[in-house]
């Protein structure tokens, strides 16, 4: 064994402190480096999705649209209808195509599938009294679908309104298949005029028991010819109507919240309100229409368009299914 003196043991020390200090500079670099590089792709990776989630929202905005039109022009047949839409979606494929080849994205939109319905309708600006009568059931066993509602896209455009209070108030009513009226799982809207230029809407919801109520008004210029009232959207006019979507105390009121996944809708009251309506049901499996007549129609829609978005960068590569059912109400 060699002999050290304390000096050679000293240097070794030095030495050997020496090169751990090396190695630890070394990995703290390294370990820098790669926390560094995973920001910059976290970063990156960010910047890329909210770009991806962006172009799907115009996506599904202009599908939309498309869908709107093929139902009110395309709607001889489902086949008509489906031709119409896929040409739509060919054509927002190539705008957006176009558009993200300038920024160096691939985007694609395909059609997927669909899923048939019945758009309900008046349009020649009278009551929405049908057959002289003003309670009349408008749809019976409308059937939800998965991740949706089962009725969208209900509006109306109100050229008069002549109820003034609640007892007299055009009422949309919802209920549970099968049952009368004002039992469980219903709900209902009953719209009428406070003033020339003041809208109320009061909402009632009876969910297994459970009675709630919600009131909203809103102004709108007098010199306007009608009043539009977006029932599944929950506004009036444009501006958002508690007693149609969601309450001050965060409780759902749109459209047949309370409702089973089958219901029954009717009006009542329906001579206190002229104009035009439109809605788009599901027909599940059992729908009736038992009221149509010259005034209150029906015809072939499209429910809802399920498209394949594809979006690609160079670090990002974004695909899914995108369900479009324009003016479907959040329950």
């Amino acid at each position: 064994m060699a002999d050290l003196s304390g000096g050679d043991r000293g240097q070794i020390i030095l030495v050997a402190a020496f090169a751990l200090a090396i190695i630890f500079v070394a990995l703290a670099l390294i370990v820098n480096s790669a926390i560094f590089t995973e920001n910059l792709a976290s970063r990156g990776e960010t910047t890329g999705s909210g770009d991806a989630l962006s172009m799907r929202a115009m996506v599904e905005t202009n599908v939309g649209d498309a869908v709107r039109s093929a139902n009110r022009h395309d709607n001889s047949s489902t086949a008509t209808l489906t031709a119409a839409v896929n040409a739509g979606i060919s054509n927002i494929s190539k705008q957006t195509g176009r558009q993200g080849a300038r920024s160096g994205r691939v985007v694609d939109v395909a059609y997927d599938s669909s899923r048939a319905g019945k758009r309900l309708y008046q349009s020649n600006g009278t009551t929405f009294a049908n057959d002289s009568s003003d309670a009349y059931p408008v749809a019976e066993d409308v059937t939800r679908v998965a991740g949706g509602n089962g009725t969208r896209a209900f509006e109306l455009d109100a050229t008069g309104i002549a109820a003034s209070d609640n007892a007299s108030a055009f009422t949309v009513r919802v209920q549970e298949h099968g049952l009368d009226s004002g039992n469980e799982n219903s709900w209902r809207a009953r719209i009428w005029r406070v003033d020339a230029d003041t809208v109320h809407v009061r909402t009632l919801k009876n969910e297994s028991g459970t009675r709630t109520t919600e009131d909203c008004e809103v102004t709108h210029d007098p010199t306007v010819s009608s009043v539009h009232i977006d029932v599944t959207g929950g506004t009036i006019q444009g501006e958002e109507c508690d007693a149609l979507t969601t309450g001050p105390t965060g409780e759902n009121f749109h459209f047949a919240a309370g409702a089973t996944d089958n219901y029954d809708i009717s009006f009542a009251n329906a001579g206190n309100i002229t104009g035009n309506f439109s809605m788009v049901v599901h027909p599940g499996a059992g729908l009736a229409l038992p009221s149509l007549d010259t005034t209150f129609q029906s015809s072939d829609a499209l429910y809802d368009v399920t498209v394949r978005y594809t979006y690609v960068t160079t670090d990002l590569r974004y695909e899914t299914d995108v369900r479009v059912a324009p003016g479907e109400p959040d329950v």
